[in-house]
């Protein structure tokens, strides 16, 4: 039984290690996806399909076997003068029975090995056996020797369905790095709404602190009541903000549940998302990137099988162009028994079968059989057809890899701007640090304001946020790039099983 192997094998991480712990990495966030993500099961089984089709299209080639049993009466009036038989009518019986094997070969021939036996009893007095029994072993064969000769014309279905098979496959990849893609991108966003949702909470709890000192110096009389009542205020905008984004984290983490929670997957009760920091990887160059990403993109190899497919179908199409030459040949012997008062033929009616191997009686038959349509339009409007389907499978790879070349430029320099961007977002957030304590130090002094010090504290809750923006963003061009070269799985040591090409399993 044919079984197709093809699995997405993750090394060098555990799907189940996660169960012990509450923090839950990128990489088991795409183990579960990938093990469990019921769109990527269901890509799965159109490659069991299309290796149902290979199945199909060899069993074009199988042996056929064949069986039949029948009786029959004729009556038939005659001259009642005759002197062969004892009444006005001959009624014969006849019952018979057939076996027989035929195949189609894969050059186009045709051929049917067949096994008959016959009883007649018939009341006609010139019979000497009555029942008589008859055998013949008959073997036809039919060779076209133009239209459909040839492996290449008679295969071309099934190296059709063992292409779509491998695209098929290639498909299945290509989902599971969609999803992988889907994954990584709803994880980023998590820990951004995580990591701003965590400012949030700063921002309020610096407010807080604000409005304690505030309160404590005005019960001291050292300040107005305006300096409390400005604390307050921030303090309850930075509580909404607080709120709206557990509301951002919320809705991202549910995003992320429902690409990874599917089927059998167990999460634990309370996890939390982790990004590490951005590590010193070298990246691609871009050269590198667009020979990467034109090798293994799933998407240009499946258009590659489809030129194949279509090269095939015009192949198949030119040869139904010409006109129909069969050589036909039939060879076939028989024997006879009976009861009766012929002692040579007389005997049961296994007696004719052994008689037939000696050869009893023998026929043979060969031709050759011509046709053709006078205007054939058929095969030339089925001709036309192929080659501007041909045409337009080269197109449509040109015009895919246009767009991967597009989209992996684009990818490797917002890459490039993104290491950029990330390092400016650290110097500006160690700058507003350092600007908020100088000023939180002056406010200590009574050389500043809670106007001054709410402001400086927002501009660090920003500078934190752009961070976290910036890091996530690195990590998102990061994910085009990869998923441009179609690596994103290669990445994370994730190994597609797929069947090789024109796998006959």
């Amino acid at each position: 039984m044919r079984k197709i192997i093809i699995a997405l094998i993750l090394l060098a991480f555990s799907t189940t290690s996660f169960a012990e712990t509450e923090t839950l990495s990128l990489q088991q966030a795409l183990a579960l996806g990938l093990q469990y993500n019921f769109d990527l099961q269901i890509s799965r089984l159109d490659v069991e399909r299309a290796d149902a089709g290979i199945m199909a299209e060899e069993g074009r080639f199988d042996v056929l076997a064949e069986l039949g049993i029948g009786v029959s009466r004729s009556e038939l009036p005659v001259d009642v003068d005759s002197a062969v038989i004892a009444d006005d009518l001959i009624i014969t019986d006849q019952g018979s029975a057939e076996a027989a094997l035929s195949k189609t070969f894969v050059t186009g021939l045709e051929t049917r090995l067949s096994l008959i036996g016959e009883s007649n009893d018939t009341d006609a007095l010139a019979d000497r056996l009555d029942p008589a029994y008859r055998t013949y072993l008959v073997l036809d064969f039919t060779q076209p020797l133009l239209k459909d000769m040839g492996i290449d014309i008679n295969t071309a279905s099934l190296q059709v369905a063992k292409t779509r098979q491998q695209q098929a496959a290639l498909g299945y990849l290509a989902q599971a790095q969609q999803l992988a893609t889907e994954i990584e991108r709803a994880y980023l966003d998590l820990v951004q709404a995580d990591e701003e949702s965590r400012y949030a909470i700063l921002a309020r709890d610096l407010a807080q602190e604000l409005l304690d000192g505030n309160q404590r110096k005005f019960n001291a009389g050292l300040i107005p009541v305006t300096e409390v009542n400005e604390a307050r205020s921030a303090m309850a905008g930075r509580e909404g903000n607080m709120l709206l984004s557990e509301q951002r984290m919320t809705l991202a983490r549910n995003q992320l549940l429902e690409l990874i929670e599917q089927g059998d997957a167990q999460l634990p009760e309370s996890w939390q998302p982790h990004l590490p920091e951005v590590a010193e990887e070298e990246e691609p160059a871009l050269t590198e990137a667009l020979a990467i990403g034109f090798a293994k993109r799933p998407d240009l190899q499946q258009a590659r099988l489809e030129i194949e497919n279509r090269k095939i179908a015009l192949v198949y199409a030119d040869n139904q162009l010409l006109p129909s030459l069969n050589l036909e040949a039939s060879l076939g012997v028989n024997g006879l028994s009976g009861d009766g008062d012929e002692a040579h033929y007389d005997g049961q009616w296994y007696r004719s079968a052994s008689r037939a191997l000696n050869q009893d009686g023998h026929r043979w038959y060969a031709g050759l059989r011509f046709s053709v349509p006078l205007q054939n339009r058929s095969a030339k409007a089925q001709y036309r057809d192929a080659a501007a389907q041909d045409k337009q499978s080269i197109y449509r790879l040109r015009r895919a890899e246009i767009s991967v070349e597009t989209v992996i430029r684009s990818a490797h320099a917002v890459l490039d701007l993104g290491k950029e961007r990330l390092e400016v977002a650290k110097r500006y957030a160690t700058l507003a640090q350092t600007t908020l304590e100088q000023e939180t130090r002056r406010l200590q002094e009574g050389l500043s304001n809670s106007f001054r010090v709410l402001t400086f504290q927002n501009a660090l809750v920003d500078a934190k946020v752009r961070e976290v923006a910036a890091k996530t963003d690195y990590y998102r061009a990061q994910v085009s790039l990869y998923e441009a070269m179609g690596t994103n799985l290669e990445r994370y040591n994730i190994v597609a099983a797929l069947p090789p090409e024109g796998a006959t399993p």
